[in-house]
């Protein structure tokens, strides 16, 4: 805790130093025209009372004409090296050594300026030049560490070196990292430095802004989140791989599958396939009902999962190494101090104070009226004026209150005492020990007042403490109303310490690696048994009777305009295959025969004169007969369902055939009627079987397409003879055009 110190020279009230300040002007008006008039006259001077006060308010008022310029200046003839004490948490005054060394690599004067603020820092720059009279290169390193350089007098590459630190220092590297590269940059000269600005700036641009050089107490918690879900999720994968391949070979032992015969296919109902598999023995497997372990292949999936939980404990800090999210430095409690102890030093000899680093919220034509009215106020309670910054780089923390409070205690002198930011523009009182309700009043006062939203560059800072004045006046007595805080504590430096690897976030992690885990495991599984499927059914197919695929354009119930398109296009493609194949070739007079036979019937191929469907589909099976015989498949018959099917090479009709009028037995049926019918036996209802064949059983129209279908074999004249073969069909054909 701090203890409270008296400032020398406050011990009198000030009502009595008002009361004198008052009475020296009167004497100087009075007595201004007679030194005038005659300087030499001995004795119409002022009383030896009035001596003293003038000479103590004299150097007052000069000190507070002076602009923010000027006493920056009088900071740098001081030490060339000026760092405010209202941003001790992010650059501290202890740090003015170190920024001296730096500077003085530049090898030319350095003149060093550290402000809260950095408005206008060229134009500020130049000023702080003419006061102070001295060549050189003056630097402001401002909010955020922005630096602003400019150099008088001097070829030093103040632009260039400014834009390099610019490009050149990563984020969050600091103030202090940045001016190195400043001063480093500059000792380059002018033409090396403008080559390295203008490196940086292109690096900057090809990678999207500078890097940053720490990490933030966020990403510390998602490397945590990370390292949840590793420790959880690696092993368990790593187990759950070790229990499949454990199983894997006791699987494949305890399941032999049964042995096919000859590879025939028997198709039986499936009450007898139940009982045969009944009869069927079983493969025995262990007395576990599961295929036996393999010991090795866990043991091995163990160690495995124990390595990879220690590969992630051993390699998390190589992998995130960092341990602060900012550069270290050094607050000492002089830092802390010393913006109160400069406040209390500057009310000791006025009751404003304006921050020599700060912009001026109070004009010099403002400040002897505001000082008479601070006088006339003296009876309420005596009224200080603080300018200063307030943000979150000052000992408070950006607490007004705080500061106030911590200014009275410095200064041990009860009073109202008034904060001015001059940055934002708000203003904030505090009182303590007057015994009156000022408080109450300026806290009852509008908003636009205190807080001055939206006022711009102009914070009209005069008018609005007029009013706080105001308030201040009309104040009313109240007992005990304004108690002198004790006890007052500055808020904690920030640690820059990350937190620790494997806490914060750590648990969320692990529990969000074993929701993963379950969804891998899940998706690994469908994935598993989906190639199972695909695999058994493949292995199915493989070992299944071949089935055959239904032949082109061969329907149950084709229109007259299908058949008709369908004839026209083979008897074109018998006629093409016909004229490229050789004289000798294998086929080629049965082909010739079909072509010959279905011309006849369609008159040279112009099937658009054919209206009957017999005829079409007679031209059909005789063009798709010789296409056959072409490609080597000279079969004499053709399936008794549909001769659209082409060759008969199925086998004979099922025995049932001739109980649904469908016969003889000696009728044979192409390889996809085959199909359909496989495993149909003698105990299938008669109507099921009768509407298997009736759907597939050729059906032709009439020639209007309105009229009932006939059955193939009963269509016409000539198609009937597909029945015994294609040459009886090849016969009647040519019968028939003899006939006509």
């Amino acid at each position: 805790m701090r203890t409270q110190t008296p400032i020398p020279g406050r011990t009198g009230t000030y009502a009595t130093r008002a009361g004198a300040a008052a009475l020296t002007a009167l004497l100087l008006l009075g007595a201004g025209p007679v030194a005038a008039a005659d300087p030499a006259a001995p004795s119409a001077g002022p009383s030896a009372t009035a001596g003293p006060q003038t000479a103590t308010a004299g150097p007052s008022a000069a000190a507070e004409q002076r602009t923010r310029a000027d006493r920056l200046a009088d900071e740098l003839r001081k030490n060339p090296v000026y760092l405010s004490a209202a941003q001790p948490r992010e650059l501290p005054r202890s740090l003015a050594p170190q920024i001296a060394e730096l500077a003085r690599r530049t090898g030319v004067p350095t003149y060093v300026l550290a402000l809260p603020d950095s408005r206008d820092g060229a134009q500020l720059l130049a000023l702080v030049h003419d006061r102070l009279g001295q060549d050189g290169l003056y630097v402001l390193i401002g909010t955020y560490g922005r630096l602003t350089a400019a150099a008088f007098g001097t070829d030093a590459p103040a632009q260039e070196a400014a834009r390099a630190a610019l490009y050149g220092t990563p984020y969050g590297a600091g103030p202090l990292a940045e001016f190195e590269v400043f001063v480093d940059t500059v000792a380059l000269g002018k033409q090396q430095a403008a080559a390295r600005a203008e490196q940086l700036a292109a690096q900057d641009r090809k990678s999207d802004g500078r890097p940053h050089l720490y990490i933030s107490s966020t990403d510390r918690q998602n490397q945590n989140l990370l390292l949840g879900i590793a420790v959880v999720l690696l092993p368990g994968l790593l187990i759950a791989l070790g229990l499949r391949l454990s199983r894997r070979r006791g699987a494949a032992a305890a399941y032999t599958p049964a042995e096919q015969g000859n590879g025939k296919v028997r198709l039986t109902k499936a009450t007898q396939q139940a009982k045969q598999a009944k009869r069927t023995e079983k493969p025995k497997r262990p007395a576990g009902g599961r295929p036996p372990l393999r010991r090795g292949v866990l043991a091995a999936t163990g160690l495995a999962a124990v390595a990879a939980v220690l590969g992630v404990v051993l390699a998390a800090p190589e992998v995130f190494p960092q341990t602060v999210d900012s550069p270290h430095l050094t607050v000492t409690r002089a830092d802390l101090d010393a913006r109160v102890d400069e406040v209390a030093a500057g009310l000791a000899d006025s009751p404003i104070y304006q921050d020599p680093s700060a912009p001026d919220a109070l004009n010099a034509a403002d400040l002897p009226a505001l000082r008479q009215r601070i006088a006339e106020l003296a009876p309420v309670g005596p009224v200080h004026v603080v300018v200063t910054p307030s943000t979150g780089a000052d000992e408070t923390d950006h607490s007004g209150s705080l500061l106030l409070s911590l200014i009275r205690e410095r200064t041990g002198q009860n009073g109202v005492y008034i904060l001015i930011d001059p940055l934002l523009g708000r203003i904030e009182l505090r009182s303590f020990g007057t015994d009156r309700d000022t408080g109450r009043r300026f806290a009852r006062l509008d908003s636009d007042i205190r807080y001055p939203y939206g006022a711009g560059d102009d914070l009209k800072a005069k008018p609005r403490l007029d009013r706080v004045l105001d308030a201040v006046a009309e104040a009313r007595p109240r007992p005990g109303d304004d108690p002198v805080p004790t006890g007052l504590t500055l808020p904690p430096l920030r640690d820059n310490k990350l937190p620790p690897l494997f806490g914060n976030d750590f648990g969320g992690g692990t529990v969000l690696g074993a929701m993963l885990l379950g969804v891998l495991l899940l998706l690994a599984w469908a994935a598993v048994a989906t190639v199972r499927a695909v695999l058994r059914s493949r292995r199915a197919r493989a070992l299944a009777p071949a089935r055959h695929a239904e032949p082109r354009h061969a329907p149950a119930q084709p229109t007259l305009r299908q058949l008709r398109g369908w004839a026209a296009e083979d008897v074109r493609e018998l006629a093409a295959g016909l004229a490229a194949a050789d004289q000798d070739a294998p086929g080629r007079a049965r082909a010739w025969d079909c072509l010959d036979a279905a011309e006849l019937l369609t008159g040279n191929g112009r099937t658009e004169h054919t209206d009957e469907a017999g005829d079409l589909a007679a031209v059909l099976v005789l063009a798709r007969g010789g296409l056959a015989a072409l490609h080597g498949e000279a079969t004499p018959t053709v399936c008794r369902l549909n001769p659209l099917h082409g060759a008969a090479t199925g086998g004979r009709v099922p025995p049932w055939f001739a109980a649904l009028g469908i016969g003889p037995r000696s009728t044979r049926l192409c390889p996809a009627c085959r199909d359909a019918f496989r495993g149909a036996d003698s105990t299938t209802a008669t109507p099921a079987r009768r509407r298997a064949a009736e759907e597939r059983l050729l059906r032709l129209p009439a020639a209007d397409d309105r009229a009932a279908r006939t059955a193939w074999d009963e269509a016409g004249q000539i198609l009937p003879a597909a029945r015994e073969g294609l040459e009886p069909l090849i016969l009647r054909a040519r019968e028939s055009a003899s006939v006509q």
